[in-house]
């Protein structure tokens, strides 16, 4: 499927739910998770990436300290805390809420995955 600015702008809108979930799998740095999001099909630019993990911190749902590795520049790599755990499980209920009601008024039949 061909990207297109509505597949930018909901992956935007997704962005705090991708990021929180794939720092609750293994502690990453910015750039390690734009290649996991791209690996899964998602456009993501680092202007959109780096001011949300920014916002994260900021909101104490992760934490970051640099590391250093033998060779190459050092990483501020990025683990989630506990509240960014909780806000991860509150923000998939919200989705699967959403995706319930989009499926809903959309007409699909969610148990067979097919438009009725």
């Amino acid at each position: 499927m061909k990207s297109d600015s509505s597949s930018s702008d909901w992956s935007r809108a997704a962005m705090l739910l991708l990021l929180l979930h794939h720092l609750s799998r293994a502690p990453n740095h910015g750039y390690g998770l734009m290649d996991l999001l791209r690996a899964q099909g998602f456009d993501v630019k680092g202007a959109t990436v780096y001011p949300q993990l920014s916002k994260l911190q900021g909101e104490g749902l992760i934490r970051s300290e640099w590391h250093a590795p033998e060779s190459g520049p050092a990483r501020k790599v990025m683990t989630i805390t506990p509240a960014g755990e909780a806000r991860l499980s509150e923000l998939l209920q919200h989705w699967a809420s959403f995706q319930d009601r989009l499926d809903a008024a959309l007409g699909r039949n969610i148990t067979e995955g097919e438009a009725r």
